[in-house]
């Protein structure tokens, strides 16, 4: 079955996760990666095809896109319309059988309508999670909220992924959210201080994972 892949935040990490995943796995796994909603210029899909240089069927057309760089419920209404959940989740029931990345639009209480959040999605859905968080002050709260989340809505996760520079914090940062939030640590990457090219994110890949437990979760 395929992953939920959420985040602590926006910006935390979960695309390049999902690319790690996919360049290590895609082939050897039979992976799938879907971004179902996406909002703003960014285009995720093609960052994680990019990177990962896995075959672009493997990558899934979303489902809804919208132009403002905003939540999905607020940038749906500012072109006239609102998502329509049973649609989506119809869309989502075709892939449950499938083993892939389901990478959602920002962080686990983002509304996807004024009435459904992407929590209410994975709740509904069945499958269970992957949450990946920054390695920065503030992590430990983000993070122990998002677990506490999932937790409450009875949400399986297999474990916490973290992306972010190094730091004197990181490490005890790491420590504390998963003793505290009862959650497997599959591991983290540091990101270099300029931005990775496709090659030099491959050959990373190469090493993710050396443990298997992302995998595992996958399989």
């Amino acid at each position: 079955m395929p992953i939920f892949v959420t985040g602590t935040g926006t910006n935390v990490g979960k695309t390049f996760f999902s690319a790690l995943v996919l360049a290590r796995y895609a082939e050897s796994l039979g992976l799938f990666y879907w971004k179902p909603i996406q909002t703003g210029a960014d285009d995720d899909a093609l960052r994680v095809q990019t990177l990962s240089g896995c075959a672009a069927d493997r990558i899934l057309p979303g489902f809804a896109r919208y132009t403002l760089a905003a939540s999905p419920h607020y940038a749906a209404e500012c072109e006239g319309t609102a998502l329509d959940i049973a649609a989506l989740q119809t869309a989502l029931a075709v892939h449950a059988g499938r083993k892939g990345i389901i990478e959602l639009a920002g962080g686990l209480m983002v509304p996807l309508t004024r009435t459904f959040t992407n929590c209410d999605l994975l709740q509904r859905g069945g499958l269970p999670a992957v949450l990946v968080a920054d390695t920065e002050l503030g992590t430990i709260n983000h993070s122990l909220l998002s677990l506490a989340a999932l937790k409450n809505s009875g949400i399986e996760c297999h474990g916490i992924f973290f992306v972010g520079r190094d730091n004197h914090l990181m490490t005890d940062n790491m420590r504390t959210i998963c003793e505290l939030g009862g959650v497997q640590l599959l591991g983290n990457f540091i990101l270099p201080p300029t931005p990775l090219s496709p090659a030099e994110f491959r050959r990373a890949a190469v090493t993710f994972d050396a443990e298997g437990l992302v995998a595992a979760a996958l399989v």
